[in-house]
């Protein structure tokens, strides 16, 4: 005997979703709040930036540089400040005078971090004085980035491809990359700045060979004392501040290389009480000829000093330059005389 069937069971009714619109709703007004606010922030910081930059540019015109936009733009938002400057010019009062302008400027800062600030600029460039006249500057590339603390700039640097420097229609400078660094030194006084400075593939007046060898150049170096710089003041006022307060300059690297030869110098400098140099430096060069050939092929060097070069293997003491072998000058600058090691050289007058 079978048993019946049983009978199957009753599918469960498929649970009740409970909407919850007011979580959609929340979601929505908190993003619309979030975003209002931040663009409220933006305005009211783009705002202070401005009256940033028209203080700083007060304060500027008072250290003697007056800075001009033919015409300014301020915006960026969301997330940056940008500045577009269009004729960016300086100009300088005080005894040196002189201006200096570009075709157009465009600075940005990230809202996050507006102390630090990128900036570009279109060439040609125009430097104009009254003793050196009109300059032109013409670049691929030209970009500047700077830090600030404070009110006062903290780190500063300049990078150019492809740059040339024309007066009356000749090129007496040119470089395929030259750059420029300038930092106060850390742990150091705000008088104490790193300075560093690079050129890759320099060459001089137009002239120079076609096919000469690239030159590249390094500069390293620490100065101290050194006074806020002021358009007002002429050069050599400067230069009798910095020597007032006993500033000195250290050099940690001068190098030149080219053709296969190369030259670096070291040492530490100053000027005395008579504004004469006061210090040492210590020159080395490795195959001087090849140097100084290459030197004069890139019109950076008159062609009569090429000859000087087996006359500076001779005089020269025994050393070695990037693990070659180099001449060693170690000069000495003191009481208005020169000297090379014991051999003295001569008499030297003041800096300015």
């Amino acid at each position: 005997m079978s048993l019946p069937d049983t009978p199957a069971a009753a599918p469960s009714p498929a649970p009740v979703v409970r909407r919850r619109p007011w979580l959609l709703l929340g979601l929505v007004t908190a993003l619309v709040l979030a975003g209002t606010g931040w663009t409220a922030a933006w305005f009211y910081a783009s705002g202070r930036a401005v009256q940033e930059i028209d203080r700083w540019m007060a304060a500027e015109a008072e250290r003697g540089r007056s800075w001009s936009c033919a015409d300014r733009q301020f915006g960026g938002f969301p997330f940056r400040f940008e500045l577009i400057c269009t004729e960016p010019t300086v100009t300088f009062t005080g005894p040196a005078g002189g201006s200096a302008k570009a075709a157009r400027a465009h600075a940005v800062a990230q809202v996050w971090n507006p102390r630090h600030i990128i900036a570009e600029f279109q060439g040609p460039g125009v430097i104009s004085s009254p003793q050196a006249g009109e300059i032109i500057a013409n670049w691929s590339l030209l970009q500047v980035s700077g830090v600030g603390r404070g009110n006062d700039l903290d780190r500063l640097s300049v990078a150019a491809d492809d740059y040339a420097l024309t007066q009356g229609g000749t090129v007496f400078f040119g470089a395929r990359h030259a750059e420029f660094h300038v930092r106060h030194t850390p742990g150091a006084d705000a008088a104490t700045l790193d300075i560093a400075a690079g050129v890759k593939g320099a060459t001089g007046v137009t002239t120079a060979a076609a096919n000469a060898a690239p030159i590249d150049g390094a500069l390293e170096m620490t100065a101290t004392q050194v006074p806020e710089w002021r358009a007002v003041l002429a050069p050599a006022a400067r230069l009798q501040a910095w020597q007032a307060a006993g500033g000195r300059v250290k050099l940690l690297e001068a190098r030149l290389s080219g053709g296969g030869g190369a030259m670096n110098a070291t040492g530490e400098i100053g000027l005395d009480t008579e504004r004469r140099p006061n210090g040492t430096i210590n020159l080395t060069m490795a195959n001087a000829p090849a140097l100084m050939s290459a030197l004069s092929a890139a019109g950076l060097m008159p062609a009569f000093m090429v000859n000087l070069a087996p006359a500076l293997s001779v005089v020269g003491m025994p050393g070695t330059l990037d693990g070659a072998p180099a001449s060693t000058f170690p000069f000495t600058f003191r009481d208005g005389r020169i000297s090379l090691g014991m051999l003295p050289l001569g008499k030297i007058g003041p800096a300015y």
